[in-house]
């Protein structure tokens, strides 16, 4: 059995489906969710009114229709509700929808009561409640159970050099189709072109019958291998994407669908991944960044004042010691900067050495741990915001120490520290607490993916998963 026959018996395309990539399926899922939201605010306020026709329920009712699209974007952005690492789980997105759907329509009723005029007796509050919730509950589960399967993948190729590692390849493709194809891409094969003329005639006729008879939807190109590849299969790879093909690399398409930057493929050149010039001279989202840092500096601040007595009086009890700790840390351009932070640890907590915190780290005292699972801990280090030598959103800063020890194995490790470091980021909001070498290549990718997309989209986004990490008690 030759590749290509392999391939027709393995793409489930003898009837045509639809295909469903990343953006399809979050555009999907936003769509029905607004459709499933206008007809259940239609009809709550139709109990009101029996005569409201759904025209005059847009005209008229216009403004209450925004305010509860707004309300629900809201929910969604701290709530993950579009996070298709998380939304593709029937287990996770049932009491998902309950919750959101529960304290959308509470939140709509209780805003909307206030200044309206109608009368909505609790008979119908119940139903619309029960009415919203549930079909956004099936509607959901529907979607994780189908959409995202692997019939509605996109059925792709993966082109390697023979000097690709096994190892490497499976990791790739495992990147690629991610859990149950929530990525909505399937590797159907590994093609590894070859230097000799006979093979690669042999490939290019493969690739040709397979884009003709549309058993394929994207070809992906390995980054390390780029050359290699484009030299031999340039003319094949034009013609495949005159016939409708995606033709991505493996890069690009890491950083589209990962939301972070590939480290381990850039050959630790700085410069061929980022823009470094992109984000210094954009002065509206400088303004922008500057008043975050200013208004939630101000805000922390009030709050570690609120909050410090009750804090001293429990640290008599719970966890004996200084109220703070100082510590230095790397700071923008390399320079070290000192931070305050509400002790979470026992006193003698280095006492054998420097020691990054883990998981179930034992130094941990037990109000310490509150403390970190709130993010309380963190609210001294708005001092260092107000001052400057920090932001509210960048990279998190380590210790010299560790960072001398990480660039020996990551050299690009250095360039976190091309903006200042702040208190949430990116990596900390996508990624679980590093505890290794493999853990920090992978917050790395993250906060070079900030570094490059810096954005005040990307900023809101940050903020709103952040209060979401602290609604859900997730931190260390």
């Amino acid at each position: 059995m030759n590749s290509v026959t392999e391939i027709q018996q393995n793409s489930k395309k003898s009837f045509v489906l639809p295909q469903f990539g990343l953006w399809h399926k979050k555009l999907l899922l936003a769509f029905v969710d607004l459709c499933i939201l206008t007809f259940s605010l239609f009809y709550y306020q139709k109990f009101a009114s029996e005569n409201l026709s759904f025209y005059n329920f847009l005209e008229v009712n216009s403004l209450s229709l925004l305010f509860g699209i707004g309300v629900f974007w809201i929910l969604t952005i701290i709530f993950n509700f579009y996070d298709l690492d998380y939304v593709n789980k029937t287990r996770k997105v049932l009491p998902l929808s309950f919750f959101i759907g529960i304290i959308f329509t509470l939140t709509y009723f209780i805003a909307t009561s206030i200044s309206s005029t109608l009368i909505i007796d609790n008979k119908n509050l119940l139903f619309f409640t029960l009415g919203f919730t549930l079909m956004l509950m099936i509607w959901r589960v529907s979607y994780a159970s189908v959409i995202h399967s692997d019939v509605f993948a996109k059925n792709c190729i993966l082109l390697t050099s023979e000097a690709t590692d096994k190892i490497l390849i499976k990791s790739i493709i495992k990147s690629i189709e991610g859990i149950e194809f929530e990525y909505g891409l399937k590797i159907l094969r590994t093609y590894t072109v070859s230097k000799e003329k006979k093979q690669i005639d042999r490939l290019s006729r493969a690739i040709e019958r397979m884009s003709s008879k549309k058993l394929i939807d994207t070809i992906i190109i390995m980054d390390k291998d780029q050359g290699t590849i484009s030299n031999s299969l340039n003319t094949t790879l034009v013609k495949a994407i005159g016939n409708g093909l995606q033709v991505e690399t493996y890069f690009k398409l890491y950083e589209g669908l990962k939301e972070a930057i590939p480290v381990q493929l850039s050959e630790n050149q700085l410069y061929t991944i980022l823009p470094i010039s992109k984000y210094n001279h954009n002065y509206i989202y400088r303004l922008w960044h500057k008043l975050v840092d200013i208004v939630s500096s101000v805000m922390g601040l009030s709050a570690m004042l609120i909050l410090t007595p009750i804090i001293l009086l429990t640290n008599l009890f719970l966890n004996k010691g200084p109220l703070f700790y100082r510590q230095y840390r790397v700071g923008k351009g390399g320079k070290e900067i000192e931070i305050i932070k509400f002790r979470s640890m026992i006193v003698r907590a280095e006492e054998h050495g420097a020691k990054m915190s883990i998981k179930g780290d034992q130094r941990v005292t037990s109000f310490g741990k509150v403390l970190r699972k709130m993010r309380i801990d963190e609210l001294p280090q708005f001092w260092s915001v107000l001052k400057g030598e920090m932001s509210l959103i960048g990279p998190r800063p380590e210790r010299k120490i560790f960072i001398d020890e990480l660039v020996k194995n990551i050299p690009l490790y250095d360039s976190r520290h091309l903006i200042k470091p702040g208190i949430t980021g990116w990596a900390q909001v996508k990624y679980e607490y590093g505890e290794n070498i493999e853990d920090s290549y992978k917050k790395l990718e993250y906060d070079l993916y900030y570094i490059k997309n810096r954005s005040v989209t990307l900023d809101i986004r940050i903020i709103f998963k952040t209060i979401n990490t602290i609604l859900f008690y997730k931190g260390l």
